[in-house]
């Protein structure tokens, strides 16, 4: 066990969930009813036709060449040979808002849930993103993503049919209100999905309260009819043109130890769940494993485990001109 070389941040720092209320939904719909965020059709081709260029890179995971700007990935993830049953993953996100240069890029920290081998996966993804070709604006925004055997179908959001909301006042794709300063206040955000053990179903709760936004059904995501194979924490971006955009708060965790965890970007209390049903986890050090497409411009920094924030990692960093 490695201690974090960071000091304890206060309670104070951390806002409860309401603290990340979206700006029209503080007092909620009416009851029986649920927000859904209305996407204009040029928006919705948009974002469609983005999906479909890059969706194969998104759930690959896989590295490229340098020289061939696109998706870029850093990731703990667990390691396969040792745990190959899950039903959920949790964890603390830090919330930033990454500044792009274009709209064809995007920034995004996520957790991933992914069933079978690299080359033929079923993906689950939840966490927040800076995403211009989607929502047509470069707010911080709730954002998920699954794909079925790699892009044989795939969605963003509630782009298409599949994804079942239930609350009432957090509807996918909403913009986070509070947003992590560079050496200031920070914010982070808990998330977890997990396998109803009755209904089959992956739910996504929300918050410190654990507020239940909605679930992909059991018939919706293929091999996840059974468990995952495999959890992921971490961050990407993408971007066809020079200079690729930041990750987290643009910082690794190398360039901002004067600055403690108000620098880099971490992401808290990583756990899964090895039982239907049961307690989520602390992940176990010697079970996980780490990749950096390009450390030269993004990394991932295992602070192992903590005794107030649980397993920790920090992501991020500048971007620029990683493959030159």
């Amino acid at each position: 066990m490695r201690p974090s070389s960071f000091p304890e941040p206060s309670t104070d720092d951390f806002p409860m969930m309401s603290e990340y209320e979206e700006v029209g939904f503080r007092e909620g719909c009416p009851l029986g009813t649920v927000p859904i965020r209305r996407i204009p059709k040029e928006d919705k081709r948009r974002a469609k036709a983005f999906l479909k260029t890059y969706s194969e890179q998104l759930a690959k995971d896989s590295m490229q060449p340098l020289e061939e700007p696109g998706a870029y990935f850093v990731i703990l993830f667990t390691n396969q040979k040792r745990t190959s049953k899950y039903y959920g993953a949790q964890a603390f996100l830090n919330v930033y808002n990454p500044k792009l240069t274009t709209d064809q890029q995007f920034s995004r920290i996520m957790m991933k849930l992914r069933y079978g081998p690299e080359d033929s996966s079923t993906s689950l993804e939840v966490g927040w993103a800076v995403f211009p070709a989607l929502y047509n604006d470069t707010f911080t925004r709730l954002h998920t993503f699954w794909s079925v055997d790699y892009h044989r179908r795939s969605c963003m959001d509630a782009l298409c049919m599949g994804f079942v909301q239930v609350s009432s006042k957090i509807p996918l794709g909403m913009k986070i209100s509070h947003i992590s300063t560079y050496l200031g206040k920070q914010y982070d955000l808990k998330l977890t999905v997990f396998k109803d053990p009755k209904s089959g179903h992956w739910w996504l709760l929300y918050g410190r309260n654990s507020e239940p936004v909605g679930y992909w059904p059991e018939d919706l995501l293929g091999d996840f009819t059974s468990h995952i194979t495999e959890g992921k924490w971490g961050g990407d971006v993408y971007g066809l043109f020079a200079p690729l955009p930041p990750m987290g708060s643009g910082h690794k965790f190398e360039e901002s130890r004067r600055g403690g965890y108000r620098s880099a970007c971490y992401i808290r209390g990583i756990k899964v769940q090895e039982q239907l049903g049961g307690k989520f986890l602390d992940v176990d050090e010697v079970e996980i494993e780490e990749r950096e497409d390009i450390p030269m411009c993004y990394t991932v920094e295992d602070q192992g485990m903590s005794s107030s924030w649980g397993y920790t990692i920090y992501v991020g960093g500048s971007g620029g001109l990683c493959y030159w």
